[in-house]
């Protein structure tokens, strides 16, 4: 039995995925992505017909897998504080060590030289910084946190959070867990503080 495309496509993308982690944008070739599946160049090359338009396909399934785990976020019964935390961390739960994030944050830094998938990374963004609000405003309303502009605080939990990765990067000494717990306790204590008084 023939299996579905989909299935097909998402075991590519986690093959793309892990030959970023390893070679980075830059480096990364069709050759290197099929030695991580079980897929010929030719067959790579014949359902997405150019390097390009199977990064851009990559890219709608990151997308697609952002919104999957803030939906799921969403409706979890912990805290929403503690489910965008669970959020962030699920991104890069498969990094291994510094560099593989390094190689894999390439492709966004390194894909802004092209409209299309600078275009695909802009959605990105905008989904996270749309849902992040989201989840802050059911904060809001649950009482966990005290009345705030969520704009300003989603973008200054974002700036963080890729703040702390790069950090990470440089120094490896502590793990993201951690660093991401530092980023969440800093930025909303002082919230939470508030609300018991």
């Amino acid at each position: 039995m023939v299996r579905p495309r989909e299935f097909e496509d998402e075991v590519i993308f986690y093959g793309v995925y892990r030959a970023l982690c390893k070679k980075g944008y830059g480096q990364v070739t069709l050759t290197n992505i099929t030695h991580e599946v079980d897929i010929s160049p030719a067959a790579l090359m014949k359902r997405f017909g150019s390097k390009k338009n199977l990064f851009l396909a990559y890219s709608d399934f990151v997308i697609e897998l952002t919104r999957h785990a803030f939906q799921e976020a969403s409706v979890s019964d912990c805290s929403r504080i503690d489910a965008l935390k669970v959020v962030f961390k699920h991104g890069v739960l498969h990094m291994k060590d510094p560099i593989e994030l390094a190689n894999h944050t390439s492709f966004y830094l390194e894909g802004t030289s092209d409209p299309d998938l600078l275009g695909k990374t802009r959605s990105r963004l905008l989904l996270i910084d749309e849902f992040t609000r989201k989840m802050l405003n059911q904060a809001i309303a649950n009482k966990e946190i005290a009345e705030c502009d969520v704009s300003i605080v989603s973008r200054v939990l974002q700036a963080a959070i890729s703040g702390a990765m790069m950090i990470w990067i440089k120094e490896p000494i502590r793990t993201l867990d951690e660093l991401f717990d530092e980023c969440f306790q800093v930025i909303f204590a002082p919230l939470q503080n508030v609300t018991a008084q």
